[in-house]
């Protein structure tokens, strides 16, 4: 199994960043066009007619949430930070180990985007995605 972490720091409290990943409106504002659940699984529609039915692996609120995103496991920790009263969050990235450190690499942009779209969808209420259909791939703001 091939992993990685990234961290990112919100001023928001932990509920709201654990309502942002674990419901479709919070998903909707940051990750996807659509990201309705079903009895545990994401249905997630992306620009570029990228579609994935996302097995959620672990829930548990305002602490943890882990899908299985296009088959690899994202899991999300979050933590409040108490000096701030905001929250730590670490996503953990596992990919079969089919997956070389080169395609890691690549990888590691779309989930810094994530990570960034999702900072500041939480704490400013911003959409940093483009929600141009024609500029998806290969653009860090075209989720």
């Amino acid at each position: 199994m091939s992993s990685k972490q990234w961290k990112v720091h919100f001023k928001s409290a932990p509920s709201e960043v654990y309502r942002a990943l674990s419901t479709p409106l919070g998903r909707s504002r940051f990750w996807a066009e659509s990201a309705k659940e079903t009895d545990g699984v994401i249905h997630f529609v992306l620009p570029g007619d990228r579609t994935d039915d996302s097995p959620i692996e672990k829930t548990v609120k305002d602490r943890v949430y882990a899908v299985r995103y296009f088959g690899r496991l994202l899991t999300f920790f979050i933590t409040l930070d108490e000096e701030s009263n905001g929250t730590d969050l670490t996503l953990a990235y596992e990919a079969d180990d089919s997956q070389d450190a080169a395609a890691i690499e690549v990888d590691a942009a779309t989930w810094v985007s994530l990570l960034l779209r999702l900072k500041a969808s939480v704490d400013f209420g911003v959409d940093l995605r483009n929600h141009d259909t024609t500029r998806t791939l290969h653009y860090a703001d075209g989720a």
